[in-house]
This record gives C-alpha cells, structure tokens and sequence, in this order.
C-alpha cells in the first residue's frame, strides 16, 4: 500500500435489521456488526434513519450499540426476545434478520477517513437489500462525534486523554484511530461520497478485501436462527 494510505481496521461485516414487535413488515432497527481481524470481538453499530445513505442525502449518524466479546454472546444478542409489560402482557421482539455478510475496510488517506465495504453473499442485490441502500460494494467517508459537545444522546463517555485530545475542540474529526470503535455510545457520522478519490488504489484495496478470510458467524446463525432471518442471502 503506497505511503499516504493507511489500513486504519479491516475485516467481516455483517448487515442486519429487526422488525418491529406488533409488525415485521416493518423496522425497528437497522444495524451491522463489524468482527476486525485478528480480533474475537463484534462491534454493533446501529444505523440512525434506519438504511444507508444513498448519494444524493447529507451524513447519517451511526452510534456504537456495543462490543461483544465472542460469537455465542453476539448470537445471543440477535436471536428472539421475550418481555413482558404491564398493559400488553408477554410481547416478542423478532430475531434479527441478515441481509448481508462481506467484508469492510477503515482507510485513512490524506485527512480522512474511508470505510469500504464489499459483500461476498448475497452476490446480487435484491429487494431486501436495495430497501436499505445496500450495495455490493460501497465506498463512505466516516468521522466522529466530540462527546464533550453538545449531543442528542445523553451518554457519558470518558475517552482517555490521548483520544480526547484528537478533537482539540471540534465538534467532528475523522476516524483516525479505531480504539474509537471500543467505546458504547460513540456517535459517528457516515457521509456519502459523490466522487471516487482513492481510483489510483483500487487495485491494492481489492488485494486487502481479498485477503480478508470469512468466518462462520452466518452458518452458527442457521442453527440457532429460523430460516426466514436468513433468507435475504439466498444467491
């Protein structure tokens, strides 16, 4: 990889949604889990408006959901809820539902930040995933938000000083650093991009996405899952 581009984190990626409790035609969350190489953790990140943005939208907030610390507490997470309320009795929150597994990549270039991903299944996209912006591969830049600034989430989050002082008090700065990504409740903003600017690197990002190997999160999920959550992925 030429010098003024760095691999910042790469990885698996996987696209996700929950329907909502009354009505699974509907969404109550759309989100993706990122597992970086060399790493046993899954990060959930959850999408605020619920798809991504499609080129002609401003940036959309992204808030770090959690980290999981392996899969079967990542499995757990995704799988049906029951709860019980005081008005409505016992209510069920659907299992999560994949709409896609690949992999991503963080690139730090020049004074920013891209995050790249490519989906390796399904290997066309479909209603499932055009309702949600998905593409078989994308390309958005990603910053983040100050948490000592004012914030729509009331969130407490203390980043050590070594991080904090990379905002130098501005409001957003790129994703240059992904301890960022170890914290619940960060806020990020993820900004589409009108025009391609790493088109000289093209060849050596696909060189990296390859050499990413896939793990076997969506087979542990057709054990455990019924098989409408996965059906999105059908080639």
């Amino acid at each position: 990889m030429k010098p003024e581009v760095t691999i910042l984190q790469s990885g698996n990626i996987y696209f996700f949604y929950r329907p909502k409790v009354a009505n699974e035609e509907e969404t109550q969350r759309f989100f993706f889990v990122l597992r970086p190489i060399n790493q046993g953790q899954y990060k959930l990140l959850i999408v605020g408006r619920k798809h991504l943005p499609p080129k002609n939208e401003g940036s959309y907030f992204l808030m770090v959901e959690g980290n999981k610390k392996g899969e079967k507490e990542l499995l757990q997470s995704l799988t049906e809820k029951h709860y019980h309320t005081k008005t409505r009795g016992e209510r069920v929150l659907p299992t999560a539902r994949c709409l896609g597994e690949g992999k991503y990549l963080l690139v730090v270039h020049n004074n920013h930040t891209h995050f790249i991903y490519q989906l390796t299944n399904p290997t066309q996209i479909k209603k499932e995933q055009e309702d949600f912006n998905l593409q078989l591969t994308d390309d958005y830049l990603i910053s983040i938000k100050n948490p000592q600034m004012p914030a729509s989430l009331h969130r407490e989050i203390n980043f050590p000083s070594h991080l904090q002082e990379k905002f130098a008090n501005r409001h957003f700065i790129s994703l240059t650093n992904s301890e960022f990504l170890d914290y619940a409740g960060v806020e990020l903003l993820l900004i589409p991009k009108n025009k391609p600017n790493l088109i000289n690197y093209e060849k050596d990002l696909q060189i990296c996405l390859q050499n990413i190997n896939s793990d076997n999160l969506v087979k542990e999920l057709a054990k455990i899952n019924p098989p409408e959550t996965l059906a999105s992925l059908k080639k």
